[in-house]
């Protein structure tokens, strides 16, 4: 069972989507976050337009609105261009961490101190299996992700004692247009599978199964953790 309304930052990509349609089926309420709107609504879902490049317009937008939100899951996620960090400029680094970590330091601050009164609250980042190794020319996505990590971890040692937890979950290469990038590197999807011990890419529906487990009000125990689903990729 989770409890009260679940607010998804990229809720119309892959894996966001996914996660919608979960909790969706259990009839709880979704306000997603995104740049754009690309699909039909699901059951009980708001969608509110906001572009996450401009982390501080989220407080004005999203929290005048009363929606019980006793649940945030920071699903957004950019990766930039795919180049050696010479050739990344500043403002794609700077954008990377605005979307991947910033934004999520803005809404958690709204949250937290209403969390702390009701004694609950559930915050959940999607990181990435490169919060945990690095990767050529992925050096701004990376560092956000693992930057993520540390966040998560140390917003579950703070505020761990009112009830709120604050876990990872840090996919492998997922079935997605960001996750396979077949248009940036050439035959991408095939030399993922060969080097990927399940020998598969996932499916956003799996990593939408572990975000409704950790949502779960039973799942209190679980606080400060970064779930690998990724396929063994990283125990290599």
């Amino acid at each position: 069972m989770i409890n009260g309304n679940v607010l998804i930052t990229g809720g119309m990509g892959g894996i966001g989507s996914c996660v919608v349609e979960i909790l969706s089926y259990q009839e709880i309420s979704c306000i997603t976050i995104d740049k754009k709107i690309n699909r039909d609504l699901f059951k009980n879902e708001i969608f509110m337009e906001v572009d996450l490049n401009y982390p501080e317009k989220i407080k004005d937008k999203v929290f005048p609105l009363n929606y019980n939100i006793l649940n945030f899951v920071h699903c957004a996620g950019y990766g930039g261009p795919f180049v050696d960090i010479v050739n990344l400029s500043e403002i794609n680094f700077i954008n990377i961490f605005n979307i991947n970590l910033f934004s999520a330091y803005f809404i958690l601050k709204e949250l937290l101190p209403d969390w702390k009164l009701k004694k609950y609250g559930r915050f959940l980042g999607i990181a990435s299996s490169l919060s945990i190794v690095g990767a050529k020319n992925s050096v701004a996505y990376s560092s956000s992700k693992h930057a993520l990590v540390g966040f998560v971890k140390s917003i579950g040692a703070e505020w761990g004692e009112y009830g709120i937890t604050s876990n990872c979950i840090s996919p492998g290469y997922v079935d997605t247009k960001m996750g396979i990038q077949e248009e940036e590197v050439s035959d991408h999807k095939r030399k993922i599978i060969e080097m990927t011990p399940s020998a598969k890419i996932s499916h956003p529906n799996e990593i939408a199964r572990v975000v409704n487990f950790i949502l779960d009000v039973e799942s209190s125990y679980i606080n400060g953790s970064n779930w690998t689903v990724d396929g063994g990729i990283t125990a290599i």
